[in-house]
């Protein structure tokens, strides 16, 4: 059973308006890092003395390669840090004539400029827990919306 804090994700949205046609919005994530298991591939010869056999994907050929993945660690009971981020969007709002509006945008994405990774490597050896995606870094955007 994955624990409570393996699967809580927090994500809520607001968006406020300001004076003088001003709008400021904000989305904030709280999401459960990745669950870290450790896979060891052990090979036929390290298993064969333990099975007095070889393994069944051998098939009996000469010489064997197969593996078996064996598990270090229970499943769901260590997870890596928490993705949080927060982005903030502050616009205004202008009336260009009676048919069209400008809405100009001035974004900031992960504010706290987290790096927390979503996908580790979960093969146990050299590179074990090595992140191969994370987090995107603090970006600031300038955006406007035409209506007509």
């Amino acid at each position: 059973v994955t624990p409570f804090r393996g699967q809580t994700q927090l994500k809520t949205f607001l968006t406020y308006p300001l004076p003088y046609d001003f709008v400021v919005s904000a989305v904030f994530q709280s999401i459960s890092g990745p669950a870290i298991s450790a896979n060891y591939a052990a090979s036929n010869d390290l298993i064969r003395p333990s099975l007095n056999r070889d393994l069944a994907a051998c098939r009996g050929a000469a010489s064997c390669v197969a593996t078996a993945t064996v598990p270090l660690i229970v499943p769901q009971t260590m997870f890596d840090d928490r993705l949080t981020r927060l982005d903030l969007r502050f616009a205004k709002r202008l009336a260009l004539s009676t048919r069209m509006r400008l809405q100009a945008n001035f974004n900031v994405y992960n504010v706290f400029n987290g790096s927390a990774s979503s996908v580790l490597n979960l093969n146990y050896g050299q590179s074990w827990l090595q992140p191969s995606l994370l987090q995107d870094a603090r970006m600031v955007q300038f955006s406007g919306t035409l209506t007509f």
